[in-house]
């Protein structure tokens, strides 16, 4: 009865990590897509509920997604491709800690039509 029970607390255990862990709050196509990585990589780390950039957080919030109306929603994919393809994003000062960051032409355009398949589905109601 006792292994039952410590089996059954550890695969609870298990279950709220991977909640915790899980792009549920992410943009549609995220939660599956090879841009998680790149975002991961090079986004997130001002992005997100986890930085202590307010500036980047205040700006885009990616755990903040599905707060966001879908007005906002599509504004702010537009904002991401237009700032990654003008090298803006990731920004230079962020690239000096963390040269790794910077993006290729590759994921660039990964990211923008990342963001335009999004922002069609969202006008699409989907």
């Amino acid at each position: 009865m006792k292994k039952i029970v410590s089996f059954t607390a550890l695969a609870l255990l298990f279950f709220i990590a991977l909640q915790a862990f899980s792009p549920v709050n992410q943009p549609g196509s995220l939660a599956d897509s090879d841009v998680k990585e790149v975002l991961k990589n090079s986004c997130f780390d001002c992005h997100s509920d986890g930085t202590t950039n307010k500036k980047g957080k205040n700006a885009l919030n990616f755990d903040a997604w599905d707060e966001y109306n879908t007005g906002k929603k599509i504004a702010k994919l537009s904002d991401i491709c237009e700032l990654v393809s003008e090298g803006k994003m990731p920004p230079e000062k962020y690239l000096k800690s963390k040269p790794e960051a910077e993006l290729t032409d590759q994921q660039k355009k990964l990211i923008c039509e990342w963001t335009s398949k999004e922002s069609a589905s969202l006008l699409e109601g989907n």
